[in-house]
């Protein structure tokens, strides 16, 4: 038996033990508490970070999309990091709602944003697996919790996150508002954000018009949008066989729920999937005119902000007409094909705008590649010599100056020193005498135009030209008669634009109104519509010296577009050419050349922009709404006119009186001919040299004298024995340079 002393010894020993055994709990303990209590403050502080207060549900709309409309309602963009159509919970049709909710969540009305009973059973399929994210039992607000905020991956943390933000849409939201925004955020495959998107994408059809097997077959698209995308299960399986058993498990569900009879499910059960299209069909992105989009695009950016532009849901009208684009693109498509190899012609550009108002009606960037592949803009960011189509600047300020259409120029020109170089300037054709300003300008004279501006001053020829409404920086030399400061297309459609509208400049515009997602109309444009007080003198001469190029000088090739009104324009180097004119209601500018800056072969600008222009312009003047017109042309007071020759007419032609008969016109159109000294020439409709017994066809048409061809046809010539190479038609005697 053991002594008390060594009992008394063994229990000391063992209450030391315990003592220390319940201080290193203790403190365990303490510390546990502690890293709990600082994890716990951790997490409560992250999840508050990511949960959001109840402004931003107060304030929650579904976000939305830009839509960018032609002025004929011809949807040209839709704008959106998702593809969107918000749509109103009583739009949805029950069915649809219906069907959701049995196959994602079928006590969706009766919970509080969690499901215990789902929640057990994917519990216990997860403990089974060894997988604790396995399987998920979330609710349609808690999967509305993820879209709105959370990430879609699989954490423990997220889940929690989800649990509470769920919490707290239940206790901001009602069930209808829940449902909707669900059915407007959920993804539904192709491209589809939201259920009113997916009827469009499958069925092509508004959300209220969706049938019950159609409705159904939306329904079980969430749960994997991407697999089972009917698009795309096409491919494999032409009778989509896993489409239709997702589509039948959800009708399944709404039998059970009570929602539909049996009859009705085997009914929609035996309804085959008519897609609306062969393939998932483009939704967002530019889609028509894109150019033109892309140049609004950045205005909208630059104004309320990309965030604002891609998920505020604005509407904006814009100035361009669909059908004039439409024409526009194909005149400008044909041209380049047409001339492309010929003329080594690499890109071509189109811009057209309504001189009384400003609308850019159609624009035409390029042809030679797709958008995609190619974003500069020609008719807008290209900036090039204009050659001889400067000249109307010249002219212009000449006959501000007071100068008459009828002033003779001299045609001989003294070479200048430009410092240790001399610079000596070319025509075809004329190198000696004098020519009217009429004639010098329809034949493109290079050395009148040179004369012209050093008489008058280069500096005075930059104001005018900024005055019509060049924006591009201009060098005030002797050589800008020639164009050689660059310009873009826009500008020069706009400046020219100015005579057609009796001289008023109008800013060229391409928004007319934005407005915001819930109506309210943040941007309304009106024309911007400057009176440059222009001397009736100055508007009649240049209508009627761009009338002339037309009918008798290098712009012929646009004689079938009624009254039309231009200048073409070639560089030295053959580079660029154009074509700028107008009718009396649109103006409009073409380029073609090549941006590697690589010379075309010897194009001029009466033989490869002037038939593009013609071409677009002939049905674009048919098109043109007449609402357009919205500023009213300003009556210019007559001017008493010493000269005889500029008093009225605005066009070559005399006018005849509905009294006249028709050899009375027939005699004052050669005794008009006469006056201008302008003379009939047969020449190669090919070539335009002078006509010989070869050529398949030929006309007859008007020059002013030493503007005419003075070269036989060098491609129709007589046959010659064996084989021969056809010659390269030679440059045009009376072209630009």
């Amino acid at each position: 038996m053991m002594p008390a002393t060594a009992i008394k010894r063994t229990l000391g020993r063992l209450w030391v033990g315990l003592k220390w055994t319940l201080l290193v709990f203790e403190v365990t303990l303490i510390l546990v508490l502690v890293a709990g209590l600082a994890v716990g403050a951790m997490a409560f502080n992250n999840i508050k970070e990511l949960t959001p207060d109840d402004d931003f549900l107060q304030n929650f709309s579904s976000p939305a999309g830009t839509k960018i409309w032609s002025d004929d309602h011809v949807l040209l963009a839709q704008l959106a990091i998702e593809h969107r159509e918000p749509v109103k919970y009583q739009d949805i049709p029950i069915v649809m709602r219906q069907a959701i909710v049995a196959i994602e969540d079928e006590r969706f009305f009766s919970h509080h944003g969690l499901d215990p009973r789902g929640i057990a059973r994917a519990a216990m399929a997860n403990l089974t697996s060894g997988d604790l994210t396995q399987q998920g039992a979330s609710t349609i607000t808690q999967q509305l919790a993820r879209n709105l905020r959370l990430s879609p991956r699989k954490t423990l943390t997220r889940k929690l996150r989800e649990t509470l933000l769920a919490i707290q849409i239940e206790r901001t939201w009602t069930k209808p508002k829940i449902l909707e925004t669900y059915l407007n955020q959920v993804y539904f495959g192709a491209g589809a954000y939201g259920v009113q998107a997916a009827s469009q994408v499958y069925f092509e059809k508004k959300v209220q018009d969706l049938s019950l097997a159609e409705a159904a077959l939306l329904a079980g698209l969430p749960q994997r949008p991407s697999e089972l995308n009917p698009y795309r299960v096409r491919r494999q399986d032409p009778k989509l066989t896993r489409c239709l058993a997702r589509r039948n498990a959800v009708l399944e569900r709404m039998v059970h729920a009570g929602d539909i009879t049996r009859a009705e499910a085997d009914k929609a059960k035996a309804e085959p999937i008519k897609l609306a299209h062969q393939q998932a069909p483009h939704l967002g992105g530019y889609l028509r005119a894109k150019y033109f989009v892309d140049y609004v695009v950045k205005q909208l950016f630059a104004t309320y902000g990309e965030d604002m532009v891609m998920k505020g849901g604005l509407q904006v009208r814009t100035t361009l007409n669909w059908k004039m684009q439409r024409a526009a693109e194909a005149a400008a498509r044909r041209g380049w094909k047409a001339k492309k190899d010929r003329y080594r012609v690499g890109e071509v550009a189109l811009i057209s705008l309504d001189p009384h108002t400003g609308y850019i009606r159609a624009m035409v960037g390029g042809v030679s590649h797709p958008w995609s592949q190619q974003q500069f803009n020609c008719a807008t960011q290209a900036q090039r010599q204009p050659g001889s189509s400067f000249k109307f600047f010249v002219y212009g300020t000449a006959l501000e100056a007071g100068w008459r259409i009828s002033r003779p120029i001299q045609v001989a020109f003294t070479p200048m020193r430009d410092g240790d170089k001399t610079w000596v300037v070319h025509n075809h054709g004329a190198q000696t005498g004098t020519r009217s300003m009429l004639s010098a300008f329809a034949g493109s004279i290079n050395t009148c135009a040179v004369n012209t501006i050093l008489a008058i001053g280069p500096g005075e020829v930059v104001e005018f030209a900024h005055r019509l409404g060049i924006k591009s920086h201009l060098t005030a030399v002797p050589s800008l008669a020639l164009g050689s400061s660059e310009v873009n297309p826009l500008e020069m459609a706009a400046a020219y634009g100015t005579i057609a509208a009796g001289g008023k400049r109008a800013e060229p515009m391409s928004i007319v109104q934005v407005t915001a997602a819930n109506g309210e109309t943040l941007m309304e444009n009106t024309p911007t519509v400057t009176q440059l007080k222009l001397s009736p003198r100055t508007i009649r001469g240049l209508t009627r010296l761009t009338r002339a190029v037309v009918t008798s000088g290098t712009g012929r090739a646009a004689r079938g577009v009624p009254d039309a009104h231009g200048k073409t324009g070639t560089t030295d180097d053959y580079k660029d050419t154009w074509f700028i004119g107008f009718t009396p209601r649109l103006a409009t500018a073409v380029w073609a050349g090549n941006l590697d800056n690589k010379p075309t072969r010897h194009g001029f600008g009466g033989t490869i922009a002037a038939p593009i222009w013609a071409d677009y312009m002939k049905q674009a003047v048919k098109l043109n709404p007449e609402k357009s017109r919205q500023v009213v042309l300003l009556e210019e007071e007559e001017e008493p006119e010493e000269e005889p020759d500029s008093e009225k007419p605005a066009i070559n032609e005399p006018q005849p009186r509905r009294s006249q008969s028709r050899a009375e016109a027939s005699r004052l159109l050669r005794a008009n001919e006469a006056k201008q000294d302008l003379i009939r020439v047969k020449v190669c409709s090919e070539t335009g040299l002078l006509a010989t017994k070869y050529c398949p066809h030929t006309s007859t048409d008007q020059y002013f004298r030493g503007a005419q061809p003075t070269t036989r046809c060098t491609v129709h010539t007589a046959p010659q024995p064996g084989p021969a190479p056809t010659p390269e038609p030679p440059p045009e005697p009376d072209a630009d340079e």
